[in-house]
């Protein structure tokens, strides 16, 4: 929030940020008096937002503050460099999913390996296809496709690899359709 200082110009950033120091002081100093007078808890707390607001105010820290929520905004949303990814939880794991250019979802492998405590190494996935195994242009690394997960469940022995289907089906792959018949339509 600059107020229309121009950032480009320090000198005038520093003088706005002065005067308006000033100013909130000047405000401050009046709430105080008014505050001695009264001694109530309401004009106490009073006194305390005017500052919190003259600092935020007179030193942009507000800017920083909102460029901080925009920056966790766009993590939590699954923006991470030029990959656009979803968050899905499976019984409080965290697993990204990432859409490919035809908005088919390729999952991470690494957060599907520890949901099923799988041993990943370069002969798991040799039998699978590259439509199932692989790094999508949309991803940044290893991820199984829909039917390269569905493949891993079937044949996992362990004990939460049917709810890992069952999630599949019902969290990801409806939210996904439906989603993508609201656009449709």
């Amino acid at each position: 929030m600059s107020f229309g200082v121009d950032d480009e110009r320090p000198v005038r950033k520093w003088i706005f940020r002065i005067v308006s120091l000033a100013g909130m002081v000047a405000v401050v100093v009046a709430i105080g008096v008014f505050v001695r007078r009264s001694q109530t808890f309401p004009a106490t707390m009073l006194l305390f937002a005017v500052v919190v607001l003259a600092v935020l105010v007179s030193w942009s820290w507000t800017g920083s503050i909102f460029t901080a929520l925009a920056r966790a905004k766009g993590y939590v949303e699954g923006v991470e460099g030029d990959h656009r990814h979803e968050w899905y939880a499976f019984k409080g794991q965290r697993v990204r999913v990432f859409l490919d250019e035809s908005n088919r979802p390729w999952f991470a492998l690494n957060e599907i390996a520890f949901i099923l405590a799988l041993d990943v190494d370069e002969n798991t996935f040799r039998h699978y296809r590259p439509h199932e195994y692989g790094l999508p242009s949309s991803a940044s690394e290893k991820c199984l496709s829909e039917s390269g997960l569905r493949r891993l469940i079937k044949y996992s022995s362990h004990p939460d690899a049917r709810a890992l289907g069952l999630w599949l089906e019902r969290d990801v792959l409806r939210v996904l359709a439906n989603r993508s018949e609201r656009h449709a339509g």
